[in-house]
């Protein structure tokens, strides 16, 4: 089955790439994962579909211009060992979760100057919150998947420089059971939010536009449809801001050492397969070096794991 899309990917700088149809890549890549050989992602800028005979044994394509492209993952390497600049008001939404605290905590001791705002559900009666309140962190509490509340919270912070969106949630479910609440929940955290916080910041002066994504909307992952779908998004929202000169890096984490409540669930069966399918989870004092180092560069998407090559490409 070739299922074809109209601007989901950006082949050059020129292209300016869709987020919805972005979405669907990474929902169709945890299918591939799921029924190996069965789907071939086809992104066209042609208005008739080329003879499906025709295409590579690729399992991602894009044509442009009659040509057809191929995505491979590119090592990156930081141009810049500089700290990272930041200052006035970072806004974190999901600020009290795990990776939330985490950040938090981080630029809290590393950038002591800067005005953290966290948004979050539970405000105040977080379990986190009395210790990130200590470190000066403003706990405000926010339904930030109500672009009303979002809004408003986003009008009370006039010096707002930075978003980091860490909030997400997963609803783990494989695509033959996939139902649209089931999508809907997990698109709605991670991916409606980001379009609201991009388009709440229109008019504010940003300097970061930081979200975090997963390695599962750039690879798939069996029986995450819908969470595969909902980084995809996140991806391809950075892309087209960064198309338009605004600031964006989406950050796709791989596996982290740390529990967190979208990881708590997970056996040592699981832990198994996730390092047998090619990552290796990383410490905690690895991925906040790489964060700083996403915080210095200006690409739009990063891939932030322990990845080995050759047990991935074995494991696709």
């Amino acid at each position: 089955l070739v299922v074809v899309t109209r601007g989901a990917v950006a082949v050059t700088d020129t292209d300016d790439p869709d987020p919805d149809q972005g979405a669907v890549w990474g929902l169709i890549r945890s299918a591939q994962a799921e029924h190996p050989h069965r789907f071939t992602l086809l992104d066209t800028d042609q208005p008739h579909l080329p003879d499906p005979t025709t295409l590579t044994h690729h399992t991602e394509l894009a044509l442009r211009n009659n040509t057809l492209h191929t995505t491979h993952l590119t090592p990156h390497t930081p141009t810049t060992t500089t700290t990272p600049t930041l200052t006035g008001t970072i806004l974190i939404t999901g600020g009290t979760g795990a990776l939330g605290t985490i950040t938090t905590r981080h630029l809290a001791t590393h950038h002591p100057h800067l005005h953290l705002v966290l948004a979050s559900r539970q405000g105040t009666n977080a379990p986190t919150a009395p210790e990130l309140t200590t470190l000066g962190a403003d706990i405000r509490t926010c339904d930030i998947t109500d672009p009303h509340q979002l809004q408003q919270l986003i009008n009370t912070l006039p010096n707002l420089t930075a978003v980091i969106h860490t909030a997400g949630t997963l609803h783990d479910t494989p695509l033959h059971k996939l139902t649209p609440h089931n999508l809907h929940h997990t698109l709605q955290v991670k991916a409606h939010t980001a379009h609201h916080l991009h388009q709440l910041t229109q008019n504010h002066n940003l300097t970061h536009f930081i979200t975090y994504s997963s390695l599962t909307g750039t690879i798939g992952n069996p029986g995450q449809t819908a969470y595969a779908a909902a980084n995809a998004y996140l991806d391809t929202l950075t892309t087209h801001r960064h198309h338009h000169h605004q600031p964006a890096t989406s950050i796709a984490w791989g596996p982290w050492h740390l529990t967190t409540g979208m990881t708590a669930h997970l056996t040592t069966t699981d832990h198994h397969r996730i390092t047998t399918t090619g990552t290796t989870p990383l410490t905690t004092t690895h991925a906040l070096q790489l964060l700083d180092q996403a915080l210095t560069t200006t690409t739009p998407t990063l891939i932030a794991a322990n990845l080995n090559p050759t047990a991935l490409h074995r494991a696709r």
